[in-house]
């Protein structure tokens, strides 16, 4: 597996990885790096399902860096990017997967949608205030996934 990923982190490499694929391979591997391909996908595409609504900015940077300061804190969209610890990856194979999953989902899209209209989610380690607010869909792994519909 390590020598296949490996190739393909070569063959993908002239797309030259910019800055939208990092911010999207980052909230990936932080918010998925513990999940299945399917998991990882999921977290890719409802990051791009925000990019593409109104509700949110239009660029992949600023979705995943979206936030906004209450009461002294800063309360992010994805709780990785204001947690206060160091964003730099460590586990190489898990970053090498966000990484090729990022570039393949902005560069060529996808072919199924299997989460439409998806925008939230959440591990089911968790109950976040805003759950109850939307209807729960699909459960990937251990996160749960969130439409208005």
């Amino acid at each position: 597996m390590k020598k296949i990923l490996a190739a393909m982190m070569l063959f993908l490499s002239p797309l030259s990885l910019g800055s939208e694929v990092d911010c999207l391979a980052q909230n990936i591997y932080w918010e998925a790096r513990n999940q299945s391909i399917n998991g990882m996908y999921a977290v890719a595409k409802v990051t791009l399902n925000r990019v593409r609504d109104s509700r949110w900015p239009s660029t992949v940077c600023a979705v995943v860096k979206q936030r906004k300061l209450r009461g002294g804190s800063w309360i992010c969209q994805f709780s990785w990017y204001c947690d206060g610890l160091s964003d730099h990856p460590t586990h190489r194979e898990s970053w090498n997967m966000a990484k090729l999953i990022a570039t393949v989902t902005i560069e060529y899209g996808t072919t199924e949608d299997f989460l439409y209209k998806t925008y939230w989610y959440h591990s089911n380690k968790v109950n976040p205030y805003w759950a109850s607010a939307y209807n729960p869909t699909r459960v990937i792994g251990d996160h749960i996934f969130y439409t208005e519909e």
